[in-house]
């Protein structure tokens, strides 16, 4: 009866950190270093992506600790609005992942120290003030998702190269942060004020597409400015054409957003693939 609760328990920490996401952070890291000119795959780029990790997991189970009462409509499945973990077991484990991400950060330098702290104390601040507030709250959700790649640059102390690949990242992001607003718009209500509510559905929905549409646009410039070679090219068409196949899934159907969320992150792992590729060819 023990093994089998501590199985649950596990399950459920596992489900919570999202580990899809935890490894397309890594990845993004990764692909920061390695932009600055990093030739070989250096310790400091390693702790960066292991600090990358336990950022983003604690990101996850603090999003689902301040989340809960939407999640119990929206998300009755997650870990915690199902029971399997309580409110409590999410929450410290958000802090201790954060507490070892930044510990871990002080060995690298004091740049990517800084950027870790920074990086809390916004997540910590957008949990609890700005996810509430429309749009200021999905750019900052956005930013955060696209500094991955900043400070995979700031590990190896270039971040120059990694900053139009981070902003195509952040306009993906901010389109999905949309687009998952005007998912959960039914659960919001109880808690939140999102852009869907300020806005309405449909506006915010063609706002969502809008900042796709932007990262679609911006695809062949690292390849024009001579920071990713051909190759990037090759790879990134599938998660263009995978971006634009979920802007035209959800205009001609609202309820098709779920799925175009998904294609969203499938074309996201696409699209890191190809910045990866793209400077090691």
């Amino acid at each position: 009866m023990r093994r089998q609760h501590l199985i649950n328990k596990a399950g459920g920490f596992l489900e919570l950190v999202r580990p899809l996401t935890v490894i397309l952070g890594m990845m993004g890291v990764f692909a920061g270093g390695i932009l600055g000119g990093l030739q070989f795959v250096s310790p400091d780029l390693i702790l960066a992506m292991i600090v990358a990790a336990f950022m983003i997991a604690g990101s996850m189970a603090l999003n689902d600790y301040f989340d809960m009462e939407v999640d119990k409509i929206s998300h009755p499945d997650r870990p915690i609005p199902s029971g399997r973990l309580s409110p409590k077991e999410g929450l410290q484990f958000a802090y201790m992942s954060f507490f070892v991400a930044l510990l871990l950060s002080t060995v690298i330098n004091i740049l990517s120290f800084g950027i870790v702290v920074f990086t809390i104390v916004l997540l910590i601040v957008y949990e609890k003030y700005l996810k509430n507030i429309g749009l200021a709250g999905n750019v900052v959700a956005a930013f955060i998702s696209s500094i991955a790649l900043i400070f995979g640059g700031a590990a190896v102390g270039q971040v120059n190269n990694a900053l139009m690949l981070a902003i195509m990242t952040f306009f993906i992001m901010l389109g999905r942060e949309i687009l998952k607003d005007v998912e959960d718009m039914e659960g919001d209500t109880l808690t939140r004020v999102t852009l869907p509510m300020k806005i309405g559905r449909k506006n915010a929905l063609y706002a969502g597409c809008l900042a796709i549409a932007s990262t679609i646009a911006l695809i062949p410039f690292p390849y024009w400015w001579n920071i990713l070679s051909l190759w990037y090219i090759v790879i990134i068409v599938p998660a263009g054409i995978l971006f634009a196949y979920s802007v035209l899934l959800v205009l001609r159907d609202i309820k098709n957003i779920g799925k175009t969320i998904e294609i969203l992150r499938s074309g996201s792992a696409f699209a890191l693939i190809g910045f990866i590729v793209g400077v090691l060819t």
